[in-house]
């Protein structure tokens, strides 16, 4: 029941949920990442009093969490503690956490999926691990305790599933002006007769649609700022390699022997290439998601294209997310024809 124990817990556990997500292994990530989540909550208690873990149906059990292990009839190693969904609930009266019980719904219920009947939803892994990492922001800011060594090597996996739900913001947040738009279209007619229900049916929508710009202007800024740092330190790395090769087109031949990082979407993946705006490399590695048939296109061959990865094996610049591409200059939307492997923009 100690807070250090449970957050060195958690961050083993997270790690191995971003290494399986980052290898399309979403089971395991789910299963890791809902481990992850009880015990990065769990130590927001223990931190304040490890009694706040027990269930109090067990008396050995509060007994070691208040320090009177000499009278508990059970070792330590028996005691029974709080389950994920109330351990959480009362995290959740104690710390200031943007998450809600029905927020973790996913995680959880992708967890157990997992653990008793081995399958889950994989539509909601991205959510799901979404939830855990952004609880466990919350917890190491409240702690003190900071994510300087908590994420490891995994720190831009947590960063893509951040991405993932900003997009999936903006998606949603386009199909309310639209679903707005065709009502207002719809009711038009009638308004006169009807203006004040037709106002009280829309208000809430266009509110909801004023809060998602903030929201997306605000994930702007800060999708600038990661952008320019990863270019800074892109530039720094390719000066650095630069200055131990004899000349640039050394560097060139052995970019074609690096390796490059996974695909780590369920989606299908094209693979392109880009020029890096870091270092001008030609051959930067572009990634994008093939999206399904039947999108309004007349060729069944085509596809419509949406890139969301871009690495430069030269300085090693990597960008993850549309917003960070198109900060960057590069494309992200285009065509591809399945059949003859051809690639072109515009529309149909």
């Amino acid at each position: 029941m100690d807070k250090d124990q449970l957050r060195e817990s958690a961050l083993l556990q997270m790690r191995r949920a971003l290494y399986a997500w980052s290898n399309g292994d979403h089971d395991m990530a789910v299963l890791h990442g809902g481990i992850a989540f009880e015990h990065i909550v769990k130590a927001a208690l223990a931190a304040r009093h490890p009694s706040l873990l027990s269930d109090g149906r067990d008396f050995s059990t509060l007994l070691h969490a208040a320090g009177l292990s000499s009278h508990a009839t059970a070792p330590a190693t028996h005691a029974r503690t709080l389950g994920a969904a109330e351990a959480f609930k009362r995290a959740r009266a104690l710390l200031q956490l943007s998450v809600s019980e029905r927020d973790v719904e996913p995680l959880l219920t992708a967890r157990n999926g997992v653990a008793h009947l081995g399958a889950h939803d994989k539509t909601q892994s991205a959510m799901a691990l979404t939830v855990a990492v952004t609880v466990v922001d919350a917890v190491l800011a409240d702690i003190g305790e900071g994510d300087h060594d908590f994420w490891g090597p995994y720190r831009s996996r947590r960063h893509d599933l951040y991405q993932l739900q900003a997009e999936t913001l903006a998606d949603a947040r386009q199909r309310a002006i639209a679903d707005f738009k065709e009502e207002r279209e719809r009711r038009s007619a009638a308004a006169d007769e009807g203006g004040d229900s037709l106002r009280a049916l829309l208000e809430p929508l266009l509110a909801d649609a004023e809060e998602r710009t903030a929201h997306e202007e605000e994930l702007r800024a800060a999708v600038q700022d990661i952008v320019t740092v990863k270019i800074r330190y892109a530039k720094k790395l390719f000066r650095i390699a630069a200055g131990r090769q004899s000349t640039a087109a050394d560097l060139k031949r052995l970019a074609r022997m690096a390796e490059i990082r996974k695909w780590y979407r369920p989606e299908a993946c094209d693979e392109s290439f880009a020029r890096c705006p870091v270092c001008g490399y030609a051959r930067g590695v572009l990634r994008a998601r093939i999206g399904p048939d039947g999108q309004g296109i007349p060729d069944r061959h085509v596809r419509e294209c949406f890139a969301v990865m871009f690495d430069c094996p030269v300085c090693g610049l990597e960008l993850d997310g549309r917003p960070e591409l198109q900060v960057s200059g590069l494309v992200t939307h285009y065509y591809k024809d399945l059949k003859k492997g051809s690639r072109f923009s515009g529309d149909f």
